[in-house]
């Protein structure tokens, strides 16, 4: 499903991604573990073309994404991810947060939108919290609705940047 081959990838003269091989088949889970400022969050980041490549290919779905002319959008709605620091709209609610990319890029009639936001909400354990906005909420609650935002668009992958960093303990299982 996802393929890099010889990626490589600096800021400047700060080598980041040195010759990067990785193949993740269809449903496996893959976890990157490193010290930090290995390139972990990068190495995501250039998955989903939010940071361009220098060297390599990237190949998802079968499909070479790193190829001049290629539809990044197309390709943002298949891959979902969650940010380290979740990147909410903090002047929206939670609700909007989690319709806007399904109503702007899907097209999906807001009802429609919000419906699935709520059965979302449900799943994640923040039903009563449609109406807030992410300062009312805590760091794990916030993260939820990150992972509920990704899932929104119904994604073939999601990618998790440090997942487990603000939930409670007790629900890092979930």
């Amino acid at each position: 499903m996802i393929q890099l081959q010889g990626v490589r990838k600096s800021f400047g003269d700060n080598l980041v991604l040195d010759g990067i091989d990785l193949d993740v088949a269809l449903g496996e889970v893959l976890v990157i573990i490193g010290p930090s400022g290995s390139g972990k969050s990068t190495l995501l980041r250039c998955v989903n073309l939010l940071e361009p490549i220098q060297a390599g290919r990237i190949v998802f779905d079968g499909e070479e994404i790193t190829r001049k002319g290629f539809d990044v959008t197309a390709l943002r709605a298949r891959i979902g991810i969650v940010f380290q620091q979740f990147n909410l709209f903090p002047h929206l609610t939670v609700m909007d947060n989690l319709t806007l990319a399904a109503r702007r890029i899907k097209k999906l009639p807001r009802t429609e939108a919000e419906g699935r936001a709520r059965e979302l909400l449900r799943v994640v354990g923040l039903p009563e919290k449609a109406d807030q906005h992410p300062h009312q909420l805590s760091g794990g609650q916030q993260q939820r609705v990150a992972i509920a935002r990704a899932l929104m668009m119904r994604p073939n992958v999601v990618l998790f940047d440090e997942i487990t960093s603000a939930l409670d303990p007790e629900l890092v299982g979930e």
